[in-house]
């Protein structure tokens, strides 16, 4: 498919962007990423460092890009709220 060729070149911004743009849901594909982001930047900014580390990663940073995140949608959209 062009499509999945077209995808496989993307950057990363310009494939979360498609995500987030060109779905057959609409607005509800924004919603899940965005969803997704806050679980994940959530969970990742209450770790510990040290449980993180691995020989490609810093734990460290890894936490400190979650907190940078997670405080840009707090600014955005205010506390997250986990229901589950």
């Amino acid at each position: 498919m062009p499509h999945e060729q077209a995808v496989q070149q993307m950057t990363n911004v310009e494939f979360v962007a498609d995500i987030m743009e060109f779905s057959r849901y609409g607005a509800l594909a924004q919603a899940f990423v965005i969803d997704a982001l806050q679980r994940h930047a959530e969970r990742i900014a209450a770790a510990n460092p040290k449980d993180l580390d691995s020989p490609g990663l810093c734990g460290n940073a890894w936490v400190g890009v979650a907190q940078e995140i997670r405080t840009k949608l707090v600014i955005k959209y205010g506390e997250y709220e986990n229901n589950g």
